[in-house]
């Protein structure tokens, strides 16, 4: 049943078909595949059979008409009802008041939607719950929807596996397994449009003796906290059943027709919802009780708002701002916009600024890494920029946009007012990144990083086995101190990022090292592949092949992972991703620096990358928005046609760039000498090169190579 059935059905469902029963739509759509499966099964053709079946239930992509299966509609279906539970509950407990009682119209409303819902599924499966059952019984706490998930996903397997092995008792199980799960998404739906109802009477009830601005500024001391504790149950369930963070959004957007749109080139996005369940239950609540949209807005404007922005800020590897120039309470439509690190002191819109940036605080260390682009040290420059200088340059770079401001060193956390700079920065509008080594944080280490208002931190962990590891790392017990701030920063809810720095040695150890990190409750994972720069010129690096070949090994081992994967220094990886056919949709390009990225060194030189030495400025001579808006470099590297050799004339050159950092320590003999890398320098040779470790062959050099052949 698409979009014009939906249209046609409108006349049998006394709620608007369209506005509030999506999710009646993707469980008729799937019981029509359900049905097609059963007659593959019966024609023995078990590998239709088991195609239709992913789309069952684990979605399908497709605009507006998106499907995230039926895993993904109960999630989404049990985080609306914490979302639409919660709404109420803050709202008397911000206020200090009684519940009202508003029993009476709550059922006679309720009532016509379940009466809706009888129509909608009675093909699906027997219709057994009433208004009594769905107020009297207890709702799922966050364990019990785990284990809900769990015991449904015994059953999900079960019949992968006799798919997989041409059973024809897959068909019975196909059939169980598909009402299971359509039960408890029709169960989930009636408490969320029982929470939807009673929440508008009950705001209702309450502007008839408290006046709508004092309910308004009620509903704006709780918005934030509402929006980020109903998220972070939902993202709790998403990961702990086994789900990317990823998935999420298209998770909590599933029962909605979305028009939604994001440009790399101006770094903005629209979202336009051309339905709201949520929307539709008021709009036939105004109707049937006069209740004015006045009242019904609130929700829109505070806590819908709420949830969307710490849904995004969830998902999103970039800061950004939203609006909401369009409700669907006032407007018929909702429509949100978001801007990627929008700086509200950035005069004028860009086409290049900084969505994330590298700031080597320091050079001191506590560790002796092999790799070290920075050569750190145990003593800090002497010329490192003082707390004073240090906000200045957050100041300076708010003046041109609002990135994810990632903390380095050497080791931030043995500069001093480390912490005084992370609350100063997350104060200021920055997203506030630490990278570390890791072995100086413990639980109370953690709890004042969460509380000075970072926002991710990164470890260090180069194997899975601890000898290694260390020997790496050039102390003993690194490995174990590493696993442990892990630990540590995922009890006090921050979110972690594992890096791993490839080399011979580890090289068939990234599987168990992926494992090792999902194990330990990390989410983000960064496979690192070495760039010539500091001690790393003394290291034999593994071949342009092997590059190739991990980059591709490591994307096709996501799917037995919940680790949201990005290989760094290895721009490559989106020709690959994209011949994979992978989901394109979190990273912007390959090569991000002078675009996207820059590194500031501790004496406040300015770098297109750390693994790119070359000095353009330094923020005590000029401004950040000076160096970042004139310096000849970065506008080389923001011009894809002035890059040379094979990367200038292939077909990917916008899309990956190349690595203009290995490009720019391999070329010609420049090898012998770039041990001194790890200090910004004037240019010493071309940036603009080609990558000599990409071993893809352009499209455009072949077919020249065989004409002159010809």
């Amino acid at each position: 049943m698409d979009v014009k059935h939906l249209k046609d059905v409108d006349g049998l469902t006394k709620f608007d078909a369209r506005q509030c029963h999506k999710w009646a739509q993707l469980l008729l759509t799937r019981q029509e595949k359900l049905n097609q499966a059963l007659i593959a099964i019966a024609k023995k053709d078990f590998d239709l059979a088991k195609r239709l079946y992913f789309q069952i239930f684990n979605g399908v992509n497709g605009g507006t008409q998106t499907d995230p299966g039926m895993a993904g509609s109960l999630l989404y279906h049990m985080a609306m009802v914490t979302k639409m539970e919660s709404e109420t509950k803050v709202l008397i407990d911000e206020l200090n008041v009684d519940l009202p009682d508003v029993s009476q119209k709550l059922s006679r409303i309720y009532s016509d939607f379940e009466s809706d819902a009888k129509e909608l599924v009675n093909k699906i499966t027997p219709f057994t719950l009433n208004y009594q059952e769905i107020t009297s019984t207890p709702y799922l706490g966050t364990e019990e929807k785990i284990n809900l998930f769990a015991n449904l996903s015994k059953g999900n397997k079960t019949v992968e596996k006799l798919l997989t092995n041409k059973n024809a008792e897959a068909s019975v199980a196909l059939q169980k397994l598909f009402r299971d799960w359509a039960d408890q998404i029709i169960r989930m739906r009636l408490i969320q449009e029982y929470e939807t109802i009673k929440g508008l009477l009950v705001l209702d009830e309450l502007s008839k003796n408290i006046d709508l601005p004092t309910l308004e500024k009620a509903m704006q001391n709780v918005q934030d906290k509402f929006g980020q504790e109903t998220v972070n149950i939902a993202l709790d369930v998403t990961l702990k059943v086994g789900m990317r963070r990823e998935k999420l959004q298209s998770i909590m957007l599933s029962d909605h027709f979305i028009n939604y749109t994001m440009s790399t080139d101006t770094l903005d996005g629209h979202m336009e919802f051309l339905n709201c369940p949520i929307f539709g239950s008021h709009n036939y609540t105004q109707k049937k009780y006069r209740v004015t949209p006045e009242v019904s807005s609130l929700f829109c404007t505070h806590f819908c708002f709420a949830h969307a922005k710490a849904m995004l800020d969830t998902v999103l590897p970039f800061p950004f701002t939203l609006w909401q120039p369009k409700r669907l309470a006032t407007h018929d439509n909702c429509e949100y916009y978001l801007k990627l690190a929008h700086s509200p002191e950035a005069k004028a819109p860009e086409h290049f600024v900084p969505l994330v940036m590298s700031w080597n605080v320091t050079r001191e260390c506590n560790m002796k890494c092999s790799h070290c682009y920075i050569n750190a040290t145990d003593k800090k420059l002497e010329n490192e920029l003082t707390t004073k200088e240090a906000k200045n340059l957050m100041d300076q770079i708010y003046q041109v946009s609002a990135p994810l401001l990632i903390l380095s060193g050497g080791e931030p956390l043995l500069r001093p007012d480390i912490f005084e700079l992370i609350t100063y920065g997350s104060k200021k509008g920055l997203k506030m990144g630490l990278g570390s080594n890791g072995s100086l944080i413990d639980d109370n280490v953690a709890k004042k990083l969460k509380a000075a208002g970072i926002a991710t931190v990164s470890i260090s962990l180069d194997s899975n086995i601890p000898a290694q590891h260390d020997e790496f790392r050039g102390v003993a017990g690194a490995w174990e101190k590493a696993v442990q701030a892990c630990k540590s920063l995922r009890k006090n809810n921050v979110l972690v990022q594992v890096n791993t720095t490839l080399t011979h040695q580890n090289y068939n150890q990234i599987d168990d090292i992926m494992s090792l990190a999902e194990n330990i409750g990390v989410e983000n994972f960064h496979l690192f592949f070495l760039v010539p720069t500091g001690r790393g010129t003394k290291l034999t690096d593994i071949s342009p092949e092997k590059y190739e070949e991990m980059i591709t090994k490591t994307f096709a081992k996501t799917a037995n992972h919940k680790l949201n994967v990005r290989p760094s220094c290895a721009p490559q990886f989106m020709r690959i991703a994209k011949g994979m056919g992978l989901d394109m949709r979190q990273w912007i390009r390959g090569c991000i620096a002078g675009l996207y990225y820059c590194r500031i060194y501790p004496n406040g030189d300015v770098t297109p990358c750390p693994y790119l030495p070359i000095k353009l400025g330094n923020i005590r001579e000029k401004s950040f928005k000076e160096i970042w808006f004139n310096s000849k470099v970065f506008e080389d590297l923001r011009e894809p046609n002035s890059l040379k050799g094979k990367c200038g004339v292939c077909e990917y050159r916008s899309l990956c760039g190349g690595c203009r950092a290995r490009a720019y320590g391999l070329s010609n003999d420049f090898i012998d000498y770039c041990g001194d890398l790890h200090e910004p320098a004037e240019q010493k040779n071309d940036y603009l090169t080609e990558d000599p470790w990409c071993v893809y062959q352009p499209k455009n050099v072949t077919e020249k190579n065989e004409d002159m052949k010809s």
